[in-house]
């Protein structure tokens, strides 16, 4: 425990603690508990999770509400005189993680992004158990996560996982459905629906358009669906509401339509830089300058209007004004005015108002120590809570002095663009929260998770998350033998080998930031450089592991099959990485039977790969653009949507502008994307020493990969299966048989 002495509004003291001893006035300050739910309705809320979890076993449980409790606390308690297990926790939340405690340790079973193994036995076994987290908050969500994920979701998609998110024990997450709002806002100040028509992007590129990145590309956006994604809101803002997590809405952060010049002639703007070289029809919002009134006008009509639709909420607001753009002016003057300037804004719309921010732009070297402190002192010590975004690899609260006083919640975001391939470091999370809570004058308040997209490496995600419950490290290799019990309800040599070849090597990742720039994944060239920090032949025994656990006890088992198609997909994703060179080879030695023997397997792989992928209804492509399409009310929104869930995980722009970067390794786009591009490299390169004298340009072939291949799938509107088809366990057989060993 600490003491940071600041003179701030109401308090002269604030004492900010890693674990529940927190001062009155640090508690007043987040309005965690103003408003929540009554302790019945959030009892009566839990129950509604354990039901829909077990409902043939909720009759079971009984679960009370005590805010009396320690923050963050739950017991459960079962004798063997009584059947009930009774369920005592300071929230709802917390109550839904105290049952799925039971779930998982006494009851072997598991709740899962991928999916549920409940194991329910026949007596429920007793219990008798009090865990706190030392954790303030719990985090969950990334902005990205909305437009890589979750853009496709209705109420049952949001449903199931609010049910994971509270068994998870997340306390503090997101609510940013914001379209509906700022038409309202546009409107009433003078906008004309064609210019609001011109500034919102489609809802697969929502994050950028709302953090000023890009503008209009892939819209635009009916009122049909402005009105349907506020509503959807509304109902995750309920359950949320209802279990006693806490969430945070979106509060103005300076970003307008170029159409604001003409409303607003006068006011002071700054066009922003154009990000990733989007062209100018869809790049370069304004920035109003927020030292022009006009700043306070847009932002306190913007957040009363989101509190009118919404409701006051936690008093938790999410504003990122600077996501990979970089400020006009770097003084430290006029930062420090900047940032006062947002948070005031905040505060006179909401007097308790907290700022959410995400830590992301402090990642950029612009910005210097200076201008960090500048924009951080601008508020008040407890009026920001900062997410350290990336701290699993870029950590911001070493070089900013913990953010200097203002809290922060230490974040795993891990991945980049929903992309999958399996990586991660189970050794750093566990030891990297601890070194930051032991940091001096630590101001850490919790743990948290920020991917940009979800479905993928699930087992680095509840690791972090259950980091979050406990003051001291983890033991890994006990909690990953935990966790596969729990998962495949089968305890054995093989998977136990599977898993620590896994930890010891996709797992064990400790480089940059990992954008899942896989050879497979890559718009081909001859100039790719593959990368690894593991022996990629190794996966090779993982999955022979694997394949050996017993028939009988992994023919039903989803979960274990799930996991068989991912760890095949890596086996073959290396496959590829490791054929890749002698493509090179080949081409430069002039031998044209060599290039297409080679051809020939990498075409195999690939082959092989979408066959794998199509054996699992998780990894396809067919239930992505199924998503899309059931949101639209018409045909025109159904091409418009379903172009954007193509465009999104392919070309990602209008011209390929970040091409690749959530590209998913699923069924369909394998065959139809990932295939016809390579084919197109191999013919210009068999054509080039054939007809050319081996001359071959590599910008030329990308030209002609985008006109042919990349350009046509994304305006496509062809079927794909939306259910599984083909036997996993047989196919990732044929599959290992074929490959094995081979480099």
């Amino acid at each position: 425990m600490m003491r940071l002495e600041r003179a701030i509004c109401l308090f002269l003291t604030l004492q900010i603690a890693w674990g529940n001893s927190i001062t009155e006035g640090f508690e007043s300050f987040f309005a965690y508990t103003n408003p929540r739910a009554s302790v019945d309705v959030q009892a009566a809320a839990a129950l509604g999770v354990i039901n829909r979890t077990v409902p043939s076993h909720v009759h079971l449980f009984e679960v009370k509400i005590d805010t009396e409790l320690p923050l963050n606390t739950f017991q459960l308690f079962k004798s063997t005189a009584d059947d009930i297990v009774q369920i005592k926790a300071t929230s709802g939340v917390i109550a839904c993680k105290g049952f799925y405690h039971y779930l998982k340790f006494y009851c072997n079973s598991h709740v899962s992004w991928d999916g549920n193994r409940i194991k329910m036995p026949n007596q429920l076994p007793d219990v008798n158990v009090t865990e706190t987290s030392p954790s303030r908050f719990i985090y969950y969500q990334n902005v990205c996560t909305w437009s890589y994920s979750f853009v496709w979701w209705q109420w049952k998609d949001w449903q199931r996982h609010i049910d994971w998110m509270a068994m998870q024990g997340i306390t503090l997450s997101l609510a940013p459905v914001q379209e509906w709002v700022w038409t309202r806002v546009y409107t009433e100040l003078g906008l004309t629906k064609d210019e609001i028509d011109d500034h919102f992007a489609g809802p697969g590129f929502f994050a950028w358009q709302r953090m000023g990145n890009m503008r209009g590309f892939a819209g635009p956006l009916s009122k049909s669906f402005k009105l349907w994604s506020s509503t959807l809101q509304k109902q995750l803002i309920s359950s949320f509401r209802n279990l006693g997590m806490a969430f945070a809405l979106p509060a103005f952060a300076g970003h307008v339509p170029q159409s604001f010049r003409r409303i607003f002639p006068n006011a002071t703007y700054t066009p922003m830089t154009q990000w990733n070289r989007f062209p100018p029809e869809f790049c370069c919002p304004l920035f109003i300058d927020p030292l022009d009134p006009l700043f306070k006008k847009v932002g306190k009509l913007f957040l009363s209007k989101v509190i009118e639709e919404y409701g006051e909420g936690n008093h938790i607001y999410f504003s990122d004004p600077f996501n990979e753009m970089g400020p006009s002016n770097i003084t430290t003057e006029y930062i420090f005015q900047v940032s006062q300037t947002i948070y005031g804004t905040m505060k006179e719309v909401d007097s308790n108002a907290i700022w959410l921010l995400q830590g992301w732009f402090f990642l950029n070297p612009l910005w210097n120590s200076d201008l960090v402190k500048a924009f951080l002192t601008a508020v008040p010590i407890g009026r920001i809570l900062v997410l350290d975004l990336h701290a699993d690899i870029h950590p911001q609260y070493i070089r900013t002095l913990s953010f200097h006083g203002q809290p922060f919640i230490w974040c795993m975001l891990h991945n980049f663009g929903g992309t999958l391939g399996m990586h991660g470091n189970f050794d750093i999370v566990n030891q990297e929260i601890i070194k930051a809570k032991k940091f001096h004058d630590s101001s850490m308040v919790g743990v948290g998770i920020t991917p940009e997209g979800i479905n993928q490496n699930y087992a680095m995600y509840e690791f972090a998350l259950a980091r979050a419950w406990y003051q001291n490290p983890t033991d890994v290799p006990k909690w990953i033998n935990e966790y596969t019990f729990s998962r495949y309800g089968i305890k054995n040599e093989h998977i136990e080998a599977a898993w620590k070849i896994l930890k010891d090597t996709v797992y064990s990742y400790n480089g940059p930031s990992n954008h899942g720039k896989y050879v497979v994944c890559r718009r081909p060239s001859i100039n790719l450089s593959p990368y690894a920090w593991y022996n990629l032949t190794l996966i090779d025994d993982v999955l022979d592991e694997l394949l050996k656990t017993q028939t009988d006890l992994i023919v039903d088992n989803e979960l274990f099959k799930h996991d068989l198609v991912d760890v095949t997909r890596q086996f073959l994703q290396n496959k590829i990485e490791l054929l890749y060179p002698q493509i090179k080879i080949a081409f430069t030695a002039k031998d044209l039977v060599q290039l297409k023997k080679v051809q020939t397997t990498f075409e195999s792989i690939l082959t092989d790969l979408d066959e794998i992928l199509q054996s699992n209804e998780h990894f396809l492509l067919g239930k992505w653009i199924k998503s899309a399409r059931a949101i639209a009310t018409n045909q025109l929104e159904e091409f418009l949507y379903e172009y954007n869930a193509r465009n999104q995980i392919t070309t990602w722009g209008p011209n390929g502008q970040i091409v690749d970067y959530a590209y998913k390794q699923w069924a369909g786009i394998v065959r139809d994307y990932c295939l016809p591009r390579w084919q197109v490299l191999f013919f210009e390169l068999a054509d080039s020493i054939e007809n050319k004298n081996g001359k071959f340009s590599d910008s030329k072939c990308r030209q002609k990969i985008f006109k042919q291949v990349e350009e046509p799938f994304t305006v496509a509107h062809g079927e794909y299966r939306d259910e599984a088809d083909g036997d996993t366990i047989a196919i990732a057989r044929k599959i290992f048989q074929k490959y094995r060993g081979s480099q």
